[in-house]
């Protein structure tokens, strides 16, 4: 089985549809209004109604209000979470798996100590640690720190990724347990609004790398 691959930050239908052309595994849907990424429950809802069950949509949740994480669930048609909030303790994950979905817990890394094991979470989404809020800055990190660590749970890749590096950061983390890479910033025209052409680009160099590896 391939990476898999996620495009995240989708803000509108169209973009979406390009997801799907591309062959990528899920778009990524952001909940947090501080984000210029942000979409509505309806526009979210539109979005995933959009999409055939082969491309998973994930919501992409920061702040801790279960109340109002249950009432876009309600909503909006998810397949999993992505929790970006920072740390939780044992409620806090319990709560994430009370709502019924496979989720992803998002660690802004600095590239030094262990990583954490959630006990109900099935995959680890490791970003660089940045002052900014969490996702979508764009930025690189010292990936390579992740070939010295161990991981409880299989990794997905973040942060600064494009069509140009993601093919080489892949080589150099082969002996890494990647699960996955997820894309926003470098597959845009502007914040929110993708580009075709980069999504494209961007899986088929995923794509390309599996190939020779």
């Amino acid at each position: 089985m391939g990476l898999w691959i996620k495009i995240c930050g989708i803000t509108q239908e169209g973009d979406a549809r390009f997801v799907e052309q591309s062959g990528a595994d899920a778009v990524g849907l952001v909940f947090s209004e501080k984000s210029p990424r942000f979409v509505t429950p309806k526009t979210a809802k539109a979005i995933c109604l959009s999409l055939p069950d082969t491309v998973q949509k994930v919501g992409v949740f920061v702040v801790p209000d279960w109340t109002k994480i249950k009432e876009i669930l309600d909503q909006v048609p998810l397949d999993v979470i992505q929790w970006h909030g920072g740390l939780l303790d044992t409620e806090g994950f319990e709560r994430l798996s009370d709502f019924g979905l496979p989720w992803i817990y998002a660690v802004r890394w600095s590239g030094e100590g262990p990583l954490p094991n959630p006990p109900t979470a099935f995959r680890i989404l490791v970003e660089g640690r940045s002052e900014t809020a969490p996702g979508g800055t764009g930025k690189s990190w010292d990936y390579g720190r992740l070939s010295k660590v161990t991981s409880p749970l299989p990794l997905i890749l973040s942060g600064g990724l494009s069509p140009g590096t993601v093919g080489t950061l892949l080589e150099r983390l082969k002996e890494t347990p990647l699960a996955g890479v997820d894309v926003s910033t470098g597959v845009e025209k502007s914040p929110g609004i993708k580009d075709e052409r980069k999504i494209m680009d961007f899986v088929q160099s995923v794509r390309e790398w599996e190939r020779r590896a």
